[in-house]
């Protein structure tokens, strides 16, 4: 018998589009300037501002930009470059342009998916740290402006995942229960905020960066997006999210 419908949130960057391609936009400005090791070193500017984002919540909050203009300020000085504040800002601003004119969805996701499977579920939205000009930017450029009922952004929020705030602004907008909502993600860290709240966790492994902290218990791990697809035919028969 058929229970409800759940609800589905996903990360944006790292589960549906493939931020390979943030890595080469920032090693494309970084090897402008004639900078040695250019891809290592665009790894250490994304990974180094991934981890500054969960402290940067509430009163402390920061848009992402000028997160990662600090992270790359620093890197600039210990290479001895004059003036690293204000070529950082720019260098930012540019690899952002730069991504969003070759952002791609990874292999198992597209538009034509993502619009099949908000026909079978009750709410699909996106939950993304990030600035809110800047989300808008890929949405448009992949063609997902209307493939979402909500779209959750930390610069709107003031809150950066895994912090609970996030996720409950993106419950609210989709009117969803935790309990009938699954938060799909490439992090594991990212998963740990949604199932505090008592939501569902899918785990999509992509292997980008370094995972910043175990997996919550009972985390269903995909093989692929699509088996998103399964997950929420499962909860439509038993009311819950299991892998099997």
């Amino acid at each position: 018998m058929n229970k409800r419908k759940p609800s589905v949130l996903f990360d944006l960057g790292g589960t549906l589009v493939d931020l390979k391609g943030i890595v080469a936009s920032m090693a494309r400005q970084l090897e402008s300037i004639r900078l040695r090791g250019p891809v290592p070193l665009a790894l250490d500017w994304a990974l180094g501002t991934a981890k500054l984002l969960p402290a940067a919540q509430g009163r402390k909050f920061r848009p992402e930009r000028e997160i990662a203009a600090d992270v790359l300020c620093a890197l600039l000085e210990k290479r001895g470059r004059s003036d690293p504040k204000g070529e950082s800002v720019r260098l930012v601003q540019e690899a952002w342009n730069g991504f969003v004119e070759i952002c791609a969805f990874h292999a198992d996701a597209s538009v034509d998916w993502l619009h099949s499977l908000r026909s079978k579920v009750a709410g699909l939205g996106v939950v993304t740290d990030g600035d809110t000009e800047a989300v808008a930017a890929v949405l448009h450029h992949l063609g997902l402006s209307d493939a979402f009922d909500s779209v959750t952004v930390s610069e709107a929020v003031g809150a950066y995942k895994p912090d609970p705030r996030i996720y409950r602004a993106a419950l609210k907008s989709l009117r969803a229960n935790p309990a009938a909502t699954v938060f799909v993600s490439d992090s594991a860290l990212d998963l740990q905020g949604a199932a505090g709240l008592g939501m569902g966790a899918a785990w999509i492994r992509r292997g980008l960066f370094p995972e910043l902290a175990d997996a919550p218990p009972r985390t269903i791990v995909l093989s692929s997006l699509q088996d998103v697809d399964t997950i929420v035919r499962r909860f439509s028969r038993t009311a819950r999210f299991v892998s099997r």
